[in-house]
């Protein structure tokens, strides 16, 4: 790590720190909602399997990119500033996606918005544990939870509405405007802090963003020569960290940690279900099962209710009991969820019976999100905190860019009843990882 100046003691901001946490929450809210509309609007749009699901890939990719370097920035410019430039450019992407007259042109604004969620979710997750003491933090990041569990019911069913009725350019308009109040509320209620004065430095963003997006296009398209030039790419990044001569970029040495690695593997699997498992889903329930985008957004609402119930009782279970254990058997429950929806296609279920489904990803997620974060972040150091939520909010997005990747993949591999099972398949195996490793996790 390069070395950078003395760390100023933290200084509690003059507002309430639950007022900080609002309007961050408030860019969060958005992602979620993006994350929740797009599987249901996907099969919807005038594209190929392929292309359709590129447009989640490239918003994944521009995300998970510069994720190190943006985590960092707000360390080194303050993480009001960084926030609220990348939120406004996220919106302003939204506009232009609404607006898009070409697939080109969605693809770039998605890729726009991505790059703007990249820059102010690390501040997010930096300025929590800078504003609220350690023994509040569980409580602070389940009420972060149930917010992202109201936009993540918001997110399905209103989109698949707003789309069904006035088309899937509505969908994204619909965001800017809620991306703009969002805007506002991080202007008035967010705190200015001290800052490290770190630099940042151009090659190894340039390895990142090349590395993964050669790694992305690779596995989705099948070119292997671009998946192999996308692996020597981040060989040689991660080399350079080990060496130190990527001047910080990524801070490897998180990694010896063992709390933050496996946290770090945990929410990558998290991310990896997430993104990838209503791709799938949604193509079945509507091209197969006949579903409406309406009914097809609606099956997801259980998972978001429990979710919403059960987080905040799983961030008061963090503070007190050992979140390891917490995190495993939410990751289990998830893993009985993906299997039943497997159960359920193969069987070719009525559509309402989905709802078991998503109920028991809810019930599974909201203990993992809120220990899983809480654990992870718990131990670094003040003047690390940005570069870790840079690193942390990465592995969550690494997971998604290659989970929508391989779902991806192999659901446009053939007939969308032949291939939605084995799609399901591969979260599936990322939530029995989390499992796994969640068993070694101790607070």
């Amino acid at each position: 790590m390069p070395a950078c100046t003395v760390w100023v003691p933290r200084l509690k901001p003059a507002v309430n720190p639950w007022n900080t946490l609002a309007a961050l929450a408030a860019g969060y809210f958005l992602v979620l909602i993006d994350q929740g509309f797009m599987p249901v609007i996907t099969p919807m749009l005038p594209f190929d399997v392929g292309e359709a699901v590129w447009l989640t890939s490239v918003y994944l990719l521009c995300t998970v990119a510069p994720m190190p370097a943006t985590g960092k920035l707000g360390d080194a410019y303050g993480q009001r500033r960084v926030f609220l430039i990348g939120l406004a450019v996220y919106v302003a992407a939204l506009a232009c996606a609404g607006a898009s007259w070409s697939f080109g042109s969605l693809v770039v604004a998605r890729g726009l918005q991505g790059f703007g969620a990249a820059v102010f979710l690390p501040q997010a997750f930096g300025l929590i544990p800078r504003v609220f003491s350690q023994d509040t933090q569980g409580r602070a990041f389940a009420a972060w939870g149930v917010i992202g569990s109201v936009a993540s019911l918001i997110g399905p069913v209103l989109g698949g509405a707003v789309a069904q009725s006035y088309g899937w350019r509505a969908a994204f308009l619909a965001q800017a405007g809620l991306g703009a109040v969002a805007l506002v509320a991080g202007l008035v209620a967010l705190p200015r802090l001290p800052r490290s004065g770190e630099r940042i430095y151009l090659l190894p963003v340039l390895l990142s963003f090349g590395g993964l997006g050669c790694l992305v296009y690779g596995i989705q398209f099948g070119k292997w020569l671009t998946l192999a030039v996308g692996v020597a790419a981040l060989s040689v990044l991660v080399f350079s960290a080990r060496s130190g001569e990527d001047h910080g970029f990524l801070p490897i040495d998180l990694m010896r940690d063992r709390s933050f690695a496996l946290g770090a593997l945990g929410v990558g699997a998290m991310g990896f279900t997430v993104a990838s498992m209503f791709i799938p889903m949604m193509y079945w329930l509507q091209n197969v099962a006949g579903a409406s985008p309406t009914a097809s957004g609606a099956v997801t609402a259980p998972m978001s209710v429990f979710a919403l119930i059960l987080t905040p009782v799983a961030g008061y279970l963090t503070d007190r009991r050992d979140p390891g254990k917490l995190c495993a058997a939410g990751f289990t429950i998830s893993a009985a969820g993906l299997a039943l929806a497997i159960a359920l296609i193969q069987a070719n279920a009525a559509v309402w019976w989905f709802t078991a489904v998503t109920s028991l990803m809810g019930i599974g997620g909201a203990f993992v999100w809120a220990p899983n974060a809480a654990v992870t972040m718990r131990g670094i150091a003040e003047h690390q905190t940005g570069a870790a939520s840079g690193l942390y909010n990465t592995a969550r997005q690494v997971g998604s860019v290659l989970g929508v990747a391989l779902v991806g993949a192999v659901l446009a591999g053939g007939a969308v009843e032949a291939t939605a099972g084995p799609a399901l398949a591969l979260p599936l195996v990322a939530m029995v990882i989390g499992a796994v490793s969640s068993l070694r996790l101790r607070g």
